[in-house]
């Protein structure tokens, strides 16, 4: 299996909202200290277990946990065991930091623990696969996968080792796949209520302590991710019809919130990408 992949990176690339750098697959890894940082970096430990270093504080890194590190923030890492053998992932891109501070709540470097860990490492992988492939919209696919590990990031990592982070992500996987399956459809509360087997009161207040924002807004990261891939496959496709396929029933609306969330409009995003 390849062990590390470098792809090619463009001046396109490097204006999508996330792009990829590097990545590593079922790496032995060495000790790393870095006193000026580096890009955005995902560690996910599949063997043996290590420690990182970084903003005063020391954290273990063991199977079922993994590491996210901020753009250009000092740290160090090391195995503490005869083997440390992890994945990674490195990216980078302007809409990275707004996503984590603003969308997911997450400010700065450290470890979490993993309710799904095979979730990550299959998207890790399946840079390998894009990477090996024909495709002329590479970059495009890296960007995706990276915008859905940080996604799963909010759905299936926390920084609490309790039970309680798990049981609130287990109760809430139906409501995710329910969001995904109906993004297109008008959602109500009481239908996100029903799908999860809640009370629409204690269904807000789950998902913000499980997730560390609210529902909709949630919702909208989805329908924004879903706008951006039909902006670019359909490129002759009319605003007002993106808007519509994507969950939205009014343009301007839609368009309001794309900016917020891309800091730019979806023509420009679309023009950006061709």
């Amino acid at each position: 299996m390849i062990k590390r992949l470098l792809p090619v990176i463009t001046e396109s690339d490097r204006e999508l909202p996330y792009y990829l750098i590097d990545a590593g697959f079922d790496w032995n890894q060495e000790h790393i200290i870095s006193e000026h940082g580096y890009y955005y970096q995902w560690i996910q430990c599949i063997k043996g277990e290590g420690e990182l270093v970084v903003n005063g504080k020391t954290f273990r890194i063991k199977e079922g946990n993994a590491m996210l590190l901020f753009k250009g923030v000092p740290h160090e890492y090391y195995a503490i065991s005869p083997t440390w053998i992890v994945d990674w992932i490195v990216f980078d891109g302007h809409q990275v930091e707004h996503f984590l501070k603003n969308t997911a709540g997450i400010h700065t470097s450290g470890a979490f623990y993993l309710s799904r860990p095979d979730i990550f490492l299959s998207r890790i992988h399946s840079t390998a696969e894009i990477g090996q492939s024909d495709s002329t919209l590479k970059g495009i696919k890296y960007s995706g996968i990276i915008y859905s590990l940080l996604t799963d990031i909010i759905q299936y990592a926390s920084t609490g080792s309790n039970n309680n982070a798990y049981n609130q992500y287990f109760k809430l996987k139906p409501l995710f796949q329910y969001i995904d399956d109906n993004y297109y459809k008008p959602l109500t509360l009481e239908d996100l209520a029903n799908a999860t087997g809640v009370t629409a009161t204690h269904l807000c207040t789950l998902f913000k302590k499980a997730t560390n924002i609210r529902i909709f807004q949630y919702i909208n990261s989805v329908r924004i991710q879903k706008s951006k891939e039909l902006l670019l496959q359909n490129p002759q496709m009319h605003i007002r019809e993106v808007a519509y396929l994507s969950g939205f029933d009014d343009a301007n609306y839609f368009c309001s919130v794309f900016r917020k969330q891309e800091q730019m409009n979806p023509s420009q995003f679309r023009k950006n990408n061709y």
